[in-house]
């Protein structure tokens, strides 16, 4: 599982926003029965733990992501669940290349809360800009090495994020988005700036993969000392 921090920030509710919650509603709601706002989820960008989502993979989770929740501290409780995503965009800034020479790309959300007395004590942090920091979850299936290409989620191979090799910096490209769970209002995301904390996916590391890992970290260890 990836969880990746993301930002808040409030929109403006029309007719056509209004008629996408409701695909998502038992009964249709009225203009002043909810408060709307977007996430600025994840991007393109290599992050401070030197993984970074492939735009085919970011492609995919715009799809999966909508009709997802959004809850509160990742706690999965149903009474913990506050908003809903009722819709997704890529957002391209052209003209901003990142490192890996692609044009900048955010997955943003659109999600929608009832504007209620049990939620307004929240929609006014959010306004307020008290509750911003959000962090998302979901999961991928690679991880593949930027010098090598091992999909480091089935085998380890021998070069490690974020050192550089023949002045090529080593990072980890996640790719192949299957599923998405939740986003998640937190006092304290993950990472600063879209870090990552993550499971291996429906893939069991075997012993002798640990081994060689663990003797490769020896190895690197002994290495800096001299």
């Amino acid at each position: 599982m990836i969880f990746k921090s993301a930002n808040v920030s409030t929109q403006k509710l029309d007719s056509n926003e209004l008629a996408k919650i409701n695909k998502f509603t038992l009964e249709p709601l009225k203009e002043e029965d909810v408060f709307i706002f977007k996430i600025a989820m994840c991007d393109n960008e290599v992050d401070r733990q030197f993984e970074v989502f492939s735009l085919k993979a970011l492609e995919q989770l715009k799809d999966i992501y909508v009709g997802k929740t959004v809850i509160k501290d990742h706690s999965t409780m149903s009474d913990n669940q506050v908003a809903r995503i009722y819709d997704t965009e890529l957002v391209k800034h052209n003209g901003q290349v990142i490192q890996n020479g692609e044009v900048y790309t955010q997955l943003v959300a659109r999600c929608y809360m009832l504007n209620n007395e049990s939620n307004k004590g929240l929609i006014s942090e959010i306004k307020a800009g008290i509750k911003k920091e959000v962090s998302v979850g979901c999961s991928v299936k690679k991880a593949e090495c930027s010098i090598c290409g091992t999909d480091n989620t089935k085998d380890y191979c021998k070069h490690w994020a974020g050192k550089t090799y023949e002045n090529k910096m080593c990072y980890h490209i996640l790719g192949d988005a299957c599923d998405a769970y939740e986003v998640s209002f937190v006092a304290v995301p993950a990472q600063v700036k879209a870090g990552t904390v993550k499971k291996l996916n429906k893939n069991e590391i075997s012993m002798e993969n640990l081994q060689q890992k663990l003797l490769s970290i020896d190895v690197f260890i002994k290495a800096e000392k001299y």
